[in-house]
């Protein structure tokens, strides 16, 4: 059986127009065109929150596309956004717990998670980090360790 075209290619940072200033397109356009490149998976990751989730998973049923569920959480502590990933159920509400409770204490739009908050609802949550630039020793030191 030969492999589809983007069958080879996962994109994890995908923002959808939930993530306001930040990504553009629906949650459904965004599976449809995965699918029409003949992607097999996609992550969606809006910005501190799971806003988009529901229309996603449900369009990429729809397309044929495993939907991976995560977030880009903001931390006050760091000059990049922590990408989390769901790996199982226990992660899914480890992540919303985490989102509720960066949320709860700021201004709406302006969500702050600590490390402090990240290390307590770890548990089934994949971490990247983007690029190197402004990043910290000690930084690195501490997202390696949750």
């Amino acid at each position: 059986m030969a492999a589809r075209a983007g069958a080879d290619y996962v994109e994890l940072r995908c923002r959808s127009a939930f993530s306001f200033l930040g990504g553009a397109s629906n949650p459904e356009d965004l599976a449809d065109r995965a699918a029409e490149l003949g992607h097999g998976v996609l992550a969606l990751a809006d910005r501190d929150g799971l806003y988009g989730m529901p229309r996603f998973h449900q369009a990429a049923r729809r397309a044929g596309l495993r939907a991976l569920v995560g977030a880009e959480l903001t931390l006050a502590e760091a000059p990049h956004p922590l990408l989390l990933l769901v790996e199982s159920r226990r992660g899914y509400r480890n992540l919303a717990r985490l989102l509720s409770v960066a949320q709860a204490r700021a201004p709406k739009g302006e969500a702050r998670a600590t490390w402090e908050d990240v290390e307590s609802h770890a548990a089934g949550l994949l971490g990247l980090v983007r690029g190197a630039g402004g990043l910290t020793r000690a930084f690195l030191d501490r997202a390696a360790g949750v």
